[in-house]
């Protein structure tokens, strides 16, 4: 059985002063809110990302995230492409 891909976490964004935001591939808000587990992988084995470009208007504008703010929110890429169903399942349940 296939992982649902609307359903796992693929990037936590971290906001100042809000909780953090757990989004899925499409950069859909999954939940407002990420476990100390979801944060500690995310710091250790996902990729920093930047929420500036083109991709993430939709998110930025849903959530009123001004043009300034963005450049200094850190958000990290949790999925790298080679996950197996396994491991996504596990990243799913954090």
């Amino acid at each position: 059985m296939q992982s649902d891909r609307d359903a796992i976490p693929y990037y936590l964004v971290l906001r100042a002063g809000c909780a953090p935001y757990v989004l899925n591939a499409d950069r859909h808000v999954l939940r407002r809110d990420a476990s100390l587990l979801l944060r500690a992988f995310a710091r250790a084995r996902g990729a920093p990302t930047s929420i500036v470009g083109d991709a993430w208007n939709d998110f930025s504008g849903s959530e009123s995230v001004s043009v300034l703010e963005r450049m200094d929110m850190r958000a990290y890429a949790l999925i790298h492409g080679a996950e197996t169903e396994h491991q996504l399942r596990l990243l799913a349940a954090l």
